[in-house]
Parts: C-alpha cells; structure tokens; sequence
C-alpha cells in the first residue's frame, strides 16, 4: 500500500481515539453494561406500559439475561435518549419528518402502548401489536438492544390505526403478504422507525458511538426494502480490503477511496443490502461504509439478510443475498452441495435439492453476463447460473479463469481482482488492463460491490 494512504490511515486512529474518550459520557448499547435499574424505575416502567412481568421471567433489576431487565433496558434507552434540536435534522436527512417530536418518545410511547406481554405464539414474527397491546415473540428477545427499541417503536405506530400493504417487491414481492408501507410520508409504523434510527445516527448526544452505527445500518437494511415507493435512492460502489485486512477502503462519488473500520475477523467480503460484510461461514460481520465510530467492537450483522444464519444449521458453503429485477432472495448451499431459498413468508428456509455437481466456488458476476446473478463453478471451470425463481441451472458457454479471485460489476464496468491482489478491469478474455482508480490502492486481499445510498453521508475522516 502506498505512503500516502498509510499517513491517512494514522490520522483516522488518531482521531478515533479522541472520539473514544467521550464514552464515559454515553448510554451503554450492550445489555451486560446496563446498571442494575433501580426498584422505583422498575416500578414505573410496569405501569406506564402495563409490563406483564412474570411472563419476561419476573421481576429482576440486576441481570440481563433475565428478559425483564432486557425490556427495561429498552425503556431506559428511549427515556433517557437526547437529541439535538434545531435546524439540523430534517433538512439535512432524508429519514427525519418529525412524525414524532424527538423530545417526546417516551411520553408517545406510554400513551400508545395498553399493555406488554411475552409469548411465542407466532413464532415467525418478532413482535405484534393488537389493539395497543403489545406481544414480544421470540425474536425479540434474540435482538440487540437497539433492534429491540426499534421493534417497540414500531409497534406503538400501529396503535394508531396504521397498518401495512402488500409489498411491491424485496423478499415479499408476489405474496399477499401484509408487510410493507406505500410511501415514507405515510408516516406508519416503518417510517417511524426509520425515522428512530436515524435521530440516534445524526441527533443523538448520549448514545453511544457503536450504538449509532447500528442505527445507520438499520435504518439503511430495512428502508430499502419495506417501502414500495423508495425512500432512498442507491448508487454502486465498491468496497476493497487491504493486503493486510485492517483497513477497508470505499470508492466515494468523487473517485476518492476513504478507509473504514474493518472487524479483526476472517473470511471473505460479501455483498448486502446495507453495504458489506465479512463472512466466515458461520456469521456475518459488519463494516460501515458511511462513517466510523471510533471503537474496534465487532458489530454482527443483523441487518441484511445475513441475520438468516442465526436460522441455518452448520455446515454451509456459501451463502447469499441478492437482487433479481424487484425481487430479493436469500440462497444457502450446504457443505454436502444441497440448495434452498429461504421461504419469507412461512419464515424457514425451503426445500432444498442436490446439486449435480461439486461446487467449488460462488461469484454473483462473471465477465460474460451484464448482472447480477448467482453462479455456481465446478472444479473444472464450468460455470452455471441458479436461477431462483425455479430452481434450475442454466449452464453458460463460458469457463471460470481461476486466476480470478474475485469479479464484480461497478455500473457499465466489469473488474477482477487478480489472485495476486491486483484490480484489472476486463475488456475480452484476451484484454484486462489496470483498473486506473485503483491505482492508489496497490495490492488488495479482496472486493466487492456494495450499494450506497443517499440516506447517510459518507464521511471522510
């Protein structure tokens, strides 16, 4: 890597430390940092929202792993929760409506919400809300403390009379299937949310930084698909992981690369809806493509579809979420070569088939095919595309060149990236020239493609 970017990469760890020190300041994010809650906030909790404590598990103040102090962690980030107020906000992001005052939470919260129970009786759904009265499922209580508060406020919205529609496309696309809004300026329970997150991303003065970033991914994973008139409009770009993989570097609008915090972690990169991840087989990790937070904690994605993997059973050989035209789909091959889609709308994955053949790598681009796909390569260079539509496999008049690491497609432009870390951009078979944007970067351990959208800045730090 170049000296330039090694000076820039230093002034981003100087900076991140400054930010560090500010931490004694914020609210906790992760549940085993929470302070016991004290007898009289339990208390009121109860009664303002109607707790039914002994269905979280009975009353306990100290322990998080206890479900009642899980929600009353939740209660004591949307109580205690700041923003800035002014003019910044809804004139600088696109989430920001004012659907609800930022100062008022709390109180909108307790006057929406009749009652709080724990159940499971639809297991597939992480919480539902009938007549004001609201019942967590299991999947709440697998979320992390903001994707909890999220699904609270969510639900609140619904008291009002809001309701969802069928979806126009994502993952729910062709089912009669109530779970998207027509518009953000509808104001209903995914707009309030939406909006939720980003307060804490762009508003928020005591939340803490990892928090905030959670916030921004959030706000990016599920916008992008719950409404069926966009809220936010996408751009491609492409991410690239350093030779050394402790930096990534993200192409902005300008043609100039900015360095993220990138999760000590293994694997490889791998796109998503919000961005990327770095992918082991096992979990997905999140990177930021908008803006760093200043701590090296490691955030698991719980906000694509890669959250999926908390569903699957061990054993997997890859593992991926893309797009064909309006429709998202999620594709698991299993280590012994079985494929299945997950099935959204009965919330498990689907049947799944043999494959054919071994498949000895994945790509969702080849230089032969103008999109996205998913495709499959044997050992032998054979290369086929799943279609998931229909389960079958569309062999194409084309061999896989294994010296290619990885190959991607940025808007009209098709690049490799070499094994031996070099970015080409592919002209023929017979024709791959130095990617001249990369030029900059020197050797790169790997890349992908990743949507940005205009609903955060990326921020040069």
């Amino acid at each position: 890597m170049n000296t330039k970017l090694k000076i820039f990469s230093t002034v981003v760890v100087l900076s991140l430390s400054a930010k560090a020190q500010q931490v004694s300041t914020t609210m906790p994010y992760q549940d085993d940092k929470f302070a016991c809650v004290t007898s009289q906030d339990a208390d009121r909790y109860v009664n303002d929202f109607g707790v039914n404590v002994p269905s979280f598990g009975g009353r306990e103040l100290c322990d998080s792993k206890v479900e009642f102090k899980k929600l009353m962690n939740d209660f004591s980030l949307i109580e205690k929760g700041q923003f800035t107020t002014g003019q910044i906000g809804t004139s600088q992001n696109v989430f920001i409506k004012d659907f609800i005052p930022a100062h008022q939470y709390y109180s909108w919260m307790k006057s929406q919400t009749r009652g709080v129970e724990r159940g499971n009786d639809v297991p597939y759904a992480t919480a539902y809300n009938s007549g004001g009265y609201f019942t967590m499922q299991d999947g709440w209580a697998k979320l992390s403390t903001l994707g909890r508060v999220g699904t609270v406020v969510h639900e609140a919205r619904h008291t009002a009379g809001y309701t969802h529609i069928p979806c126009t496309q994502g993952t729910y696309q062709g089912y009669n299937l109530n779970g998207c809004d027509s518009t953000y300026n509808y104001g209903g329970s995914h707009a309030i949310e939406m909006e939720y997150y980003a307060r804490v991303s762009v508003l928020g003065i005591n939340f803490h930084p990892v928090y905030k970033k959670m916030a921004r991914l959030m706000a990016i994973g599920r916008s992008n698909i719950f409404f069926n008139k966009p809220v936010i409009q996408k751009k491609e770009s492409v991410m690239a992981l350093s030779m050394d993989r402790q930096t990534a570097f993200v192409l902005t609008d300008n043609n100039q690369w900015v360095s993220k915090e990138t999760p000590k972690v293994a694997g490889h990169l791998k796109r998503t809806s919000f961005g990327a991840v770095i992918f082991d087989l096992q979990k997905a990790f999140a990177i930021d493509p908008y803006q760093n937070s200043g701590f090296s904690d490691v955030v698991e994605d719980v906000y694509s579809y890669f959250k999926l993997l908390g569903e699957t059973q061990a054993g997997l050989k890859d593992l991926e979420e893309y797009d064909q035209g309006v429709k998202r789909y999620v594709t698991k091959i299993s280590s012994d070569d079985q494929i299945a889609n997950f099935d959204f709308p009965n919330g498990a994955w689907g049947n799944s088939y043999k494959l054919p053949f071994v498949v000895a790598a994945t790509t969702t681009a080849v230089p032969s095919q103008p999109a996205i796909g998913y495709f499959l390569i044997q050992s032998t260079g054979v290369v086929s595309q799943y279609q998931p539509q229909t389960g079958r496999l569309n062999t194409l008049n084309t061999k896989w060149d294994f010296s290619n690491q990885k190959v991607i497609l940025l808007n009209n432009e098709t690049l490799v990236l070499k094994n031996n870390g070099e970015i080409k951009k592919w002209n023929s078979e017979t024709s791959q020239v130095p990617w001249a944007l990369a030029a900059n970067l020197g050797l790169v351990s790997d890349l992908v493609s990743i949507p940005l959208y205009d609903g955060f800045k990326v921020v040069v730090e």
